[in-house]
């Protein structure tokens, strides 16, 4: 009869079969080779030969109430996907309450276990130890349980890759992997897209200047949140699911699966598209890697077909020079090198083992291998099934089948498994993890009978059947129930909310369904009335019906009263000063040179680019930003409208890529020639002739410190509003007696300084999102604290499309002028909180999404569901080193304090009066011209927020405000003026109380501007003309080059970039060639049977009950 049982490895399996032994009453010796458990979850600095091994970052692909132990659920207080140090932490916790490390002998290697001389009788092994000190020993056990995982081989397929004893860089496995410090600058190669490849890839993508992606077959690609922000295991890994997978057919399955995640990112647009179905393997799960495509900072290439030198080819012919680093992702060799041959026989490529766990050749069934398995679930509940089952076979509760039933089950499963999914020497198995759990839990006794459940706790009933498959399951009933077991599956959704309960949010009460049908009546009366009204009603000019459903419309009729200004008096300007050589200045330069004005450009820095700019240390009265920014707006929607961003430029740019589009506009106008560097602006004040010539005494310094004075005819203010940081300490009782170190997001640079810190981020604007994720990879704990939260959107919209390109159209203009604004909020809100819940991530916001700019971040969310960052309310005190916020709540061992809360518009060279109001707030006419000037020679641009790019907006007002100056256009009279700036304050005063005066509506206040110059699209025109164009600027994205249609400064080659500036947009994802799958459209059958497929589903349902339910 077995007693003493021979555990080898103590990690996650390994303490399950202690713990399993212990349940049954044998006696368990648990040998580790390390110095501690955990397994491949502890992290160590370096590698370690024959042992697992894992980077810094790791974090683990499920979420914490399907991977725990099913009778030791993981406090509620732990993140959803937990960092591998609460892993090993969970680890620690479940050891110590079982009393398991006792029998853990630790830093004794295993060298070989061998079958007694008296096995045929007894089943008995000799297991051959060494431990630290070399000593060997030689123990006998009953039974023998091998733990010892398979991530402990690196295999690196040299010979698959020719040339690479030619490359001159360095090369490395993912095995050796630790972060992505010793990568930046480099240029990197990943080979492998696997999970590790494709988390080396990003995170390394990161510092490094370019990542390249190989990938021999592609990849399908799932995020770890899902719909509502619900962990998505939880989410889709549940058994009705399961059951629904077992009567559809296959091809339908994997055309809805696919359809659902290509509305997410289109994996061709992106190159990630596979060569097979999505269920044919495991997908990757990766919430980043997507947008770090868009962004162009990691590129997807085919296979790597050779090496030369520091280049490598690939299979597509195309080539990437100056590579510094390969990194092969390319999995492990799994072996147990201390086991007989005998045992380790294969079947195709693996194992042949019984179930995955029982060799079937041998006499007793004394030996198992727990954990070797590969699934789309967590490792621990199967390896704890295991074990269950392995200790019960031991003590003979349980007995296997003949041997050649054995040998037979397990071709049999090599058969299925090579008919199902994809299997290679590196991937060997895969199975269902519903149906593998089922298929264990019944040789175990303890799976979950449905039927029975559903006559005695229909309560409990449906949660098992429409809920996740957690491991609690296996405890309701059988061998080893636990009375714990419904209380845990009752409060599992619970737990999962507990970790991201860190904001008290507003109860607000729960919308009916009479409010919901309110909503839809509302919705389609809206629909109709507006239906009824152009039928009778025909417009009989586009232009009317647009002015019409403009909100402007009523800023326009106090237009009418103009200003009588004689064009002779502006036909003598010439010289223009312009302030600044970003982009405003850059375009403010070339519209004056089309004007025939002559521009004199000071710019105190050494070179353009103003806030795109990055320097390694911030500079007074100058612009800083981080090095890892990247713009949120796409490349077709920032760009200057006669000057189309490269094809191959990445969708969203990084700040260096932005810059060296401003050296090419710059180059191609030949610009620099105007800018004069290295001299500040001193002064800009009026001459004492102003009211007659109005003309401009500019004092600047030069770099050697001398003054200069001149004169000019006009001024462009173009130095930007992002130049002195506003820190409110004064708004934080005990500020001054914080012992860490405050800093303003100006001052930030990197996250270095935060390593293994405790942070608090304030404020929760599109920086300090940006700033708080950033952080919250490096260091301890990261906190986010906002006084009225935020809507969170990503940088991507449906099918992986730029989102500003899907959502800043005309067409949905007209939608907001015409429908409510409750409904258009409601609506709005519905699908934002359809990706991720804002009120369950405790980012839910006091306002309703239009009343305010939503926050732009791809991160957020999966930082704040893996634990890394945690959202609180807003901060009151600071005492010592420990931060109060407004819910009473106290953080403690604050080491920094980083504030994002804006800036101050100072122009000191400028005369207060000229910008401000009494109240300090700034007064300019369509926010450029003071309206007090007798002539208005002066125009401050880029002084605005919107919801849109910046870059346009600049633009158009450069281009409006030249022709001001020139004397082709007119303002109002001053009081006229006022009223307009009067009435815009009014309207934004209630969503921005405190920067109303820079607030504007993207496509209406370009619309503004363009019609001033006659630049506006003539949509009846574009209607009988050029339909196309026509549905092309109506329904398309409202992308600059719309504004050179016609009018002054029309562009030939605006038609033709507004037909392929789709085009553009896929451009740089065009990097490998992907396959073109027959079943990618929707099945012809499906249509047709739609509706009989659900009900043959719930007809095969009742039908296979007796099946399911046992």
């Amino acid at each position: 009869m077995v007693r003493t049982v021979a555990v080898i490895g103590a990690g996650p399996s390994g303490l399950a079969c202690i713990k399993s032994c212990l349940d049954e009453g044998l006696e368990p010796t648990c040998f580790e080779s390390s110095d501690d458990m955990g397994g491949l979850w502890k992290f160590k600095e370096v590698s370690e030969p024959n042992r697992a091994s894992i980077y810094r970052s790791l974090t683990i692909n499920i979420s914490k109430e399907m991977m725990c132990y099913s009778d030791f659920p993981i406090p509620a207080d732990y993140p959803n996907y937990m960092h591998h140090s609460k892993i090993l932490r969970y680890f620690r916790l479940y050891a110590d309450h079982f009393k398991l490390l006792k029998r853990v002998r630790f830093q004794t290697t295993v060298q070989s276990v061998r079958q007694r001389p008296d096995f045929a009788r007894t089943g008995q092994w000799e297991v051959v130890t060494e431990n630290q000190d070399g000593q060997e020993e030689r123990h006998v056990f009953d039974a023998v349980m091998i733990c010892s995982g398979h991530y402990t081989y690196p295999h690196i397929p040299m010979h698959d890759f020719p040339g690479m004893d030619t490359f001159q860089g360095k090369y490395f496995h993912s095995w050796d992997y630790k972060g992505p410090e010793e990568l930046a600058g480099k240029r990197i190669v990943v080979i492998g897209i696997g999970n590790s490849g494709g988390d080396i890839a990003v995170e390394s993508s990161r510092v490094a200047e370019q990542v390249y992606v190989s990938t021999r077959r592609g990849a399908w690609v799932i995020r770890q949140v899902s719909d509502n922000g619900l962990p998505v295991d939880m989410k889709y890994n549940t058994r009705f699911v399961h059951i629904l997978f077992q009567v559809l057919p296959m091809s339908f399955l994997n055309w809805f699966g696919e359809k659902k995640l290509n509305a997410m990112y289109d994996h061709t647009m992106y190159a990630l598209k596979p060569k097979h179905r999505l269920f044919s393997q495991i997908p990757v799960i990766n919430d980043d890697l997507p947008m770090r495509i868009l962004s162009g900072a990691v590129v997807v290439k085919p296979n790597v077909r050779e090496v030369r030198g520091s280049t490598v080819v690939f299979e597509d012919g195309t080539e990437v020079d100056k590579v510094d680093v390969i990194v092969f992702a390319t999995g492990y060799s799994y072996d147990f090198p201390f086991l007989p041959t005998s045992i380790k026989k294969k079947s195709g490529h693996r194992i042949g083992l019984y179930k995955h766990v029982f060799p079937p050749t041998l006499e007793h069934p004394t030996l198992a291998v727990v954990g070797f398995i590969h699934a789309l679930g967590a490792i621990m509940p199967q390896a704890e099934m295991q074990s269950r089952w392995v200790t019960q076979v031991f003590k003979g509760l349980k007995k296997l089948p003949n041997k050649q039933a054995m040998l037979k089950a397990v071709e049999d499963d090599t058969k299925d498994m090579d008919k199902n999914y994809i299997c290679s020497k590196q991937a060997p198995l895969q199975v269902d993890f519903v149906s593998y759990m089922d298929d264990i839990a019944g040789e175990v006794g303890c799976r979950p009978s449905l039927l029975w459940l559903f006559f005695t706790d229909y309560a409990l009933f449906k949660k098992v059947l429409w809920g996740p498959v957690s491991s609690y399951q296996y405890r309701i009933m059988g061998p080893g129930k636990w009375s714990g077991a419904r209380q845990a599956i009752f409060t599992q959704f619970e737990r999962m909310h507990e970790a991201l309960k860190t904001r008290p949010l507003d109860e607000s009460k729960e919308r009916s369904l009479v409010g919901r049908l309110m909503k839809l009546s509302l919705f389609s009366l809206a629909g109709a009335s507006a239906a009824y009204y152009l039928h009778q009603n025909p417009p009989t000019a586009f232009n009317n019906l647009i002015s019409m459903v403009t909100p402007q419309k009523i800023l326009r009729i106090a237009y009418t009263c103009i200003r009588p200004l004689s064009t002779e008096t502006f036909s003598m300007v010439q010289r223009v000063a312009v302030i600044g050589a970003g982009s405003g200045g850059l375009v403010s330069i070339k519209c004056c040179l089309a004007e025939g004005l002559k521009p004199v450009c000071f710019e105190s820095s050494d070179d353009i680019g103003g806030l795109w700019r990055f320097k390694e240390k911030p500079e007074s009265d100058h612009a800083s930003i981080y090095r890892s920014l990247v713009s949120n707006t796409s490349k077709e929607m920032m760009c200057f409208s006669d000057f189309p961003m490269p094809a191959h430029y990445p969708n969203y740019l990084h700040n260096a890529q932005l810059l060296q589009y401003y050296r090419l506009y710059a180059q191609h106008f030949d610009l620099l020639k105007y800018i004069q560097f290295q001299t500040t602006v001193c002064s800009v004040t009026q001459r004492a002739d102003f009211a007659c010539t109005g003309q401009w005494e500019v004092v600047t310094e030069n770099r050697d410190g001398q003054e200069e004075r001149h004169v000019f005819d006009g001024v462009f203010v173009c130095s930007g509003h992002y130049t002195h940081p506003l820190t409110p300490m004064n708004a934080f009782k005990g500020a001054d007696s914080f012992q860490g170190k405050c800093y303003h997001s100006w001052e930030y640079k990197d996250p270095d300084p935060f390593h293994g810190k405790r942070v608090v981020v304030v404020g929760i604007g599109n920086s300090g999102c940006d700033i708080a994720v950033e952080i919250s990879r490096v260091a301890e704990k990261t906190f986010l604290s906002t006084r009225k939260g935020g809507w969170v959107m990503g940088r991507m919209s449906d099918n992986g499309l730029p989102l500003d390109m899907v959502m800043i159209n005309r067409w949905g203009l007209v939608m907001q002028s015409v429908l409510p604004r409750a409904l258009l909020n409601w609506f709005t809100e519905r699908r934002l909180n359809h990706k991720y819940d804002h009120r369950l991530y405790s980012l839910q916001p006091k306002h309703r999404f239009f009343e305010r700019r939503p926050i732009i971040n791809d991160d957020l969310p999966g930082r704040i569901l893996y634990g890394a960052l945690s959202m609180k309310p807003n901060m009151r005190e600071l005492r010592g080193s420990s931060v109060v916020f407004d819910d009473e709540s106290l953080e403690e061992n604050i080491d920094a304090v980083v504030f994002c809360t804006g800036y101050s518009a100072t122009f000191s060279f400028l005369p207060p009066s000229l910008v401000t109001g009494r109240r300090g707030e700034i007064r300019l006419y369509r926010h450029m011209f003071p309206p007090s000037l007798e002539r208005p020679t002066l125009a401050l641009l880029g002084l605005i927020q919107t919801a849109g790019p910046i870059m346009p907006c600049m633009e158009l007002q450069a281009r409006w405000a030249t022709r001001v100056i020139a004397g082709l256009c007119q303002l109002p009279a001053e009081e006229k003026m006022n009223e307009v700036i009067d009435a815009e304050m009014r309207r934004y005063m209630g969503s921005y109380p405190s920067h109303a005066s820079v607030q504007v509506q993207y496509i209406p206040y370009l619309d503004e501007l363009a019609q001033e110059i006659k630049a506006k699209p003539k949509f009846l025109s574009l209607l009988f003309r050029d339909p196309s164009l026509f549905l092309k600027v109506l329904l398309g994205p409202c992308t600059p080059y719309q504004y050179r249609l016609s009018g002054p400064g029309h562009w030939e080659g605006a038609r033709s970039a507004i037909f392929t500036q789709w085009h553009r947009v896929a451009q740089p994802m065009n990097t490998r060639p992907v396959p073109e799958l027959n079943p990618s459209s929707m099945p012809w059958w499906v249509p047709i049977s739609g509706g009989l497929t659900v009900v043959l589903a719930v007809l095969a349902f009742y039908i296979k009950l007796p099946d399911l339910l046992v």
